[in-house]
């Protein structure tokens, strides 16, 4: 069968990238394992706009923290299912030289619109340790996995779905199409995760695969505010809440470490004024980049094939304005961002230690 698009995978990345293109009115396969534990299913759903120690402005968060708010409240409309909202981020400050300096920033036009109020001491004494005062920000929460199951349904009736496992070494691509296992397309979109890493086509890609975990705790204590110092502790409701998370570039196994879940409790014991019962721990492998910026765009011997990926820990917040993004380039012909696309880094694939080349 022809279809206008081939996606491969049905993370956050190509979720959102399949709906931008449904939109748009264009016939779309998808090709998806569909299995129960994936960097997007552990995913904790924060979008914050200050990242890092330092709580610097998050790159281009005054585009795309508006886009993402019409984006997931447009989808929880249309499918009348709730997984998005928005929450109050709690920062604690670590001294007064940064409650002096974040009274200042407040005052700053490209920090007004996300900043809520500077807080005085012990304004949350009740839950976190807040000697010095903190910074209530405007963020937002998304339920990854009620987000990728809504959307997962929400496919299975606008396009073609496939269940399996897809292999890069069955693909034909000509400068008329693209073909596998029957399916003839125009264009296909790899949104594979980490896994592109493992790609005949995307294997030189500059991905920085990132384990992460986090904590599943029950407190006695019922709040609605993130917490984020360190670690983030983020409310699930009915006294559940998700806490972490890890950054490990050297150990890529699937499973939870017992490091891991030290390293998390000792933030947790330096913020959360409670006791607390882990209830589960998860791990997930992010598809991170050196530069934290994600790598859109076409590889450089087929134009009917490119790549949406390196979307990392800010999945949520960077996916929607950039998937509008790259629909925009394969529908319009417009440019991609510079900074995201992969025509910089064209000259790792033609460098000959990278010798698969189809």
């Amino acid at each position: 069968m022809n279809y206008d698009y081939l996606i491969i995978g049905q993370g956050l990345a190509g979720s959102i990238l399949a709906y931008q293109l449904i939109k748009r009115g264009r016939t779309i396969a998808i090709i998806d394992e569909r299995k129960p534990s994936t960097a997007s299913t552990v995913a904790a759903g924060l979008a914050n706009p200050f990242t890092g120690p330092k709580m610097v402005k998050s790159w281009k968060a005054e585009l795309l923290f508006p886009y993402l708010k019409t984006f997931y409240k447009g989808i929880e409309k249309e499918t009348n299912t709730h997984f998005f909202s928005e929450k109050t981020i709690y920062r604690p400050f670590g001294s007064i030289k940064e409650l002096n300096d974040w009274d200042g920033r407040s005052a700053e036009p490209n920090y007004q619109n996300f900043i809520k109020k500077i807080c005085k001491k012990d304004s949350h004494s009740s839950y976190v340790d807040d000697p010095f005062g903190g910074v209530e920000i405007f963020g937002f929460l998304l339920n990854v996995t009620d987000f990728i199951d809504t959307l997962y349904h929400y496919l299975l009736e606008k396009c073609r779905y496939l269940e399996e496992r897809f292999f890069d070494a069955d693909l034909e691509i000509s400068d008329n199409e693209v073909k596998y296992h029957g399916i003839r397309t125009s264009k296909i979109v790899i949104c594979s995760g980490h896994q592109i890493g493992m790609s005949k086509f995307f294997g030189w890609i500059p991905i920085v695969p990132v384990k992460g975990e986090i904590l599943h705790l029950k407190l006695k204590h019922n709040f609605e505010t993130i917490y984020n110092r360190s670690c983030f502790i983020i409310p699930q409701g009915n006294g559940l809440y998700k806490a972490g998370s890890t950054y490990n570039r050297n150990d890529l196994s699937k499973e939870p470490t017992e490091n891991g879940k030290n390293e998390i409790s000792k933030k947790l014991n330096s913020l959360l004024k409670m006791n607390y019962e882990i209830v589960k721990h998860e791990a997930g492998i992010r598809p991170g980049t050196v530069t934290r910026k994600p790598l859109i765009g076409f590889h450089p011997d087929h134009k009917r094939m490119c790549v949406f990926n390196g979307l990392g820990s800010k999945g949520v917040s960077l996916a929607p304005f950039f998937s509008d993004q790259l629909v925009k380039c394969l529908e319009e012909g417009n440019n991609l961002d510079e900074e995201v696309d992969i025509k910089k880094y064209y000259s790792l694939y033609f460098n000959p230690q990278f010798s698969i080349k189809s």
